[in-house]
């Protein structure tokens, strides 16, 4: 929602300009409106981690399209469905359209939507480059033929568009992920908001990852929200600023590789009384995440509510390919080493034993 404006509206714009079609429409950073008939496309964030955010689209009158878009990221069915049971205008066709890259067959839109489970009131369409080639760059085109060359599975997948079975060399799956995963924290000791900064913010630009993470007496970590997405550096501080004051977060655990004098000014620009932990990346993401990874394994790190982006991102990344950074993972890595590290200096552990108290000098 928060990168609409710079995303999707301007694709729009673009492509009825081209269609000299501008003036038929007004156009917001939220929605789209064709001035002669009234039809409106309404742009709205959900935050499917808190259980009544879809409620407020059944107050929108004559909703009769649902539009997923990047459909891979879409993982909790609870919250699919009351959307979709919300589109139900008597006078209107009842419409979802689902655009994705296909994911694993674990996904619940293959088990509900692919002709391998067939429904009548379903039309799949599956494209590839081939159908699009002769719009492409001759480079992508020599890039997909190297990869078919050496990992065939991996062409398949990436460029035809194959649902897979699994990924290889990824770390988290869905189902550890869903067996980690709980409807509300227990009191936190500390929360902290994790960020891997992007340098730039533009269309294509990364990701600012903005994660926020407390952990318990235990020594366990509870994911709290993910509000990752492409910022300015002035947006990005505001939004974690907005997360700290939030959820109360003691303060910003951030990676300082791109900028640290630069991602510290911005944090303090507008929160001076948080302190600011500037983290380094010495070792290679996959080294870094492994032991995350373990984490989760034995079940010391919890999911409150769904991150659909996140949890897509943490099954889709493949530490042998380095040609996009897994920003969020990056943040959400960054967080649990940090709460972990800092948990384990006041003498918690997994086992349930309590804090010790250290005496202090005043």
């Amino acid at each position: 929602m928060v990168s609409a404006h710079i995303s999707i509206i301007p694709e729009f714009l673009e492509k009825i300009e081209l269609l000299n079609l501008s003036h038929m429409f007004n156009i917001t950073l939220n929605e789209i409106i064709h001035k002669e008939t009234g039809s409106r496309i309404i742009f709205k964030g959900i935050k499917t981690s808190q259980g009544t955010a879809t409620a407020n689209l059944k107050s929108i009158q004559g909703v009769t399209t649902f539009v997923v878009d990047e459909g891979e990221e879409f993982h909790d069915e609870d919250t699919f469905d009351r959307i979709d049971l919300s589109i139900r205008s008597v006078n209107n066709p009842n419409r979802v359209l689902i655009i994705m890259n296909p994911s694993n067959r674990e996904h619940m839109l293959y088990k509900k939507f692919t002709p391998e489970h067939p429904r009548e009131d379903v039309t799949y369409i599956h494209t590839t480059y081939l159908d699009n080639i002769k719009n492409l760059s001759q480079s992508f085109v020599d890039q997909a033929d190297r990869i078919k060359a050496i990992n065939l599975a991996r062409y398949e997948h990436l460029f035809l568009g194959a649902w897979t079975d699994s990924q290889e060399g990824i770390l988290w799956n869905h189902d550890i992920i869903s067996s980690n995963r709980v409807n509300f924290a227990p009191i936190l000791v500390r929360k902290i908001v994790a960020i891997d900064p992007a340098i730039s913010a533009t269309a294509k630009s990364d990701e600012t990852g903005i994660v926020v993470l407390g952990v318990c007496s235990k020594g366990d970590v509870y994911v709290l929200e993910d509000v990752s997405g492409v910022y300015s550096p002035n947006e990005w501080a505001q939004v974690a600023k907005d997360c700290a004051v939030a959820h109360n977060c003691d303060c910003y655990v951030a990676e300082s590789n791109q900028g640290g004098d630069m991602v510290s000014s911005n944090l303090k620009s507008v929160d001076p009384l948080r302190r600011v932990k500037l983290v380094r990346a010495t070792r290679g993401k996959h080294t870094r995440a492994e032991p995350v990874y373990g984490m989760y394994e034995q079940g010391r790190v919890k999911h409150v509510g769904y991150f659909s982006k996140l949890e897509s991102q943490m099954v889709s990344w493949n530490p042998t390919d380095q040609t996009k950074s897994p920003d969020r993972v990056d943040a959400l890595v960054w967080g649990v080493t940090d709460l972990i590290l800092s948990n384990n200096a006041i003498g918690t552990s997994s086992s349930g034993n309590k804090p010790r108290h250290v005496p202090r000098r005043l």
